[in-house]
């Protein structure tokens, strides 16, 4: 009966294997393909046969190569898959496409990690209409944040009185509407970055920064006035670093708005008197960093759905971390949320070496 169903089984992968249209494929620790979907091949253009036993480096270029060992060595290690990244690769040689790329760990029946199994797929529409999508909200949000700033000059002048007097009434509400207004222009202006960080950005203009001199300190100085007000403590974790530097190869701007936005997210849920933390590790092939915070952890059914566009919590926009997570792709990374055994919340994402 067990031979039955495992033949069963069997055939049923290979029908899968034959017949999706998707990429599917099994890597071993040395990145070996095992299997291959025909669809894979098909991308390749070879028989399918003829991938087993070799790796990326016999059909990507070695850039491409590198990256997607580098994902399968995050993953192996980490037992952390990796979902709907989205890479540029070319295709035959001369083609290049988007493709959305999942890599989850390969266990055997003892539970060890023997590998990784793959899946990706064609996404260059989706790429498109997303940047179309940008451009709209761009001039959207531009268009609408001169009229707002507008707004906002003449309800300043009016609550100065530099236009004549208002009855004390008129006044309650002039005030209310220029918070109002004040808070509709942080928003708009808010999507206006995130969209001009994201509108036509395919691969970063990566150079080599010092993480806590060029990134991480700046920040905290901004945000110095906050914590010192409310008591929290910054536990320093890379003050432990032999040299006091810490070079990674990444894209200015992008960096310091994923730190900017973990770290905003970090005061928010942190109470007075709390700690945050940042942290860096160095991994085979990449290199792992965090911000924590001791406040409540994050429920599991929500841990992926925070990082979904327009999951907010009626504070913000709500698209930060969902943008966040697609600049570390674009880095070739990737950024996800745990909680610790003490459950509290802990951002960590990945940047490969270069």
């Amino acid at each position: 009966m067990e031979i039955e169903k495992a033949q069963k089984y069997a055939e049923m992968l290979l029908s899968l294997m034959e017949f999706v249209t998707d990429s599917i494929y099994f890597k071993d620790r040395e990145g070996r393909f095992i299997m291959v979907s025909q669809a894979k091949a098909n991308h390749r253009g070879v028989p399918f046969d003829s991938m087993i036993g070799k790796t990326d480096y016999d059909f990507l270029t070695p850039e491409e190569a590198e990256k997607s060992r580098a994902d399968d060595l995050q993953v192996m290690e980490s037992g952390e898959p990796i979902t709907d990244k989205v890479e540029k690769i070319t295709r035959n040689g001369d083609a290049e496409v988007y493709m959305s790329v999942s890599k989850i760990p390969w266990q055997d029946d003892a539970g060890e990690i023997i590998g990784i199994i793959g899946i990706s797929r064609e996404v260059t529409q989706r790429i498109k209409m997303e940047n179309h999508i940008l451009n709209m909200l761009s001039i959207a949000t531009h268009d609408m944040r001169g009229s707002i700033v507008g707004i906002n000059a003449t309800l300043k002048l009016v609550n100065k009185k530099i236009m004549g007097t208002t009855d004390e009434s008129v006044e309650v509400t002039l005030r209310d509407l220029l918070t109002r207004t004040q808070k509709l222009e942080k928003t708009v202006n808010d999507y206006l970055s995130k969209a001009s960080l994201l509108k036509d950005a395919e691969i970063p203009t990566k150079k080599e920064l010092d993480l806590l001199g060029d990134i991480i300190m700046p920040i905290l100085g901004n945000l110095a006035e906050e914590l010192e007000k409310r008591n929290i403590m910054i536990d320093n974790r890379l003050g432990s670093i032999p040299g006091g530097k810490i070079i990674v190869s990444a894209n200015k701007v992008w960096l310091q708005a994923v730190y900017t936005n973990l770290f905003d997210n970090a005061l928010k849920h942190t109470s007075d008197g709390g700690i945050i933390a940042f942290g860096f590790e160095e991994k085979d092939g990449y290199y792992q960093l965090n911000v924590y915070n001791n406040g409540p952890g994050i429920p599991n059914e929500n841990l992926e759905k925070i990082f979904q566009k327009f999951e907010g919590n009626g504070e913000s926009t709500g698209v930060g971390l969902s943008i966040c997570r697609d600049l570390i792709r674009k880095h070739g990374g990737n950024l996800w949320a745990e909680n610790t055994r003490n459950d509290h919340p802990n951002f960590i994402f990945t940047l490969p070496k270069e």
